[in-house]
């Protein structure tokens, strides 16, 4: 899996992984609507150029084909990032590519970035039991639940929070066997 910046040419692709507005927002959060439009596939361009970043899309590409896309977002005052947005494309699914783009995210939030980050969260809507499964595999402890407080159509979505200190992370990457960090980065 190759990891780069979110690029014009994945726009088409990307607006195609979705099919209702139930989909968009389990997606992209409240208040991004189905059809994509324009003004919103503007914004998840121009990571590059953000000094300092503030919203940073991502693009893993297999084989060179765009296979999912994930947002970090940095609250720089608070040394805190928030991943948001993971999509795998859907006829890539089931190859556990959200887990390897999300542990290439935490490990540069928290090994690469300057300043440091020492919190990295998350929200997630608990029915999603495929994300929530890859968040706790990679570490994020559960941390609460907003109750009813996304409206889609007549239904009301309970959303979780998690979150990953830094330390937690370190601690757990320091006590890997060299096995163990072997095929971590073998699988990324």
């Amino acid at each position: 899996m190759q990891l780069d910046f979110f690029q014009e040419q994945d726009i088409p692709l990307l607006s195609s992984w979705f099919a209702s507005q139930r989909e968009v927002t389990q997606w992209a959060g409240p208040g991004v609507q189905w059809p994509l439009s324009d003004d919103f596939l503007q914004t998840l361009l121009g990571s590059a150029s953000q000094k300092p970043a503030r919203l940073l899309t991502f693009a893993a590409r297999q084989e060179g084909e765009l296979a999912a896309v994930a947002q970090l977002g940095f609250e720089w005052e608070n040394h805190l990032a928030c991943l948001c947005r993971v999509a795998v494309n859907p006829r890539l699914r089931g190859q556990n590519l959200a887990e390897k783009m999300a542990n290439l995210l935490i490990e540069s939030a928290f090994l690469h970035l300057q300043p440091v980050v020492e919190r990295l969260e998350l929200h997630v809507y608990p029915f999603n039991q495929a994300a929530v499964r890859t968040y706790e595999k990679l570490g994020f402890v559960h941390e609460g639940v907003r109750r009813a407080c996304v409206a889609v159509g007549d239904e009301r979505w309970d959303c979780a929070f998690y979150g990953l200190l830094r330390t937690e992370y370190t601690g757990r990457s320091a006590g890997l066997t060299a096995q163990e960090k072997a095929f971590s980065a073998a699988s990324a």
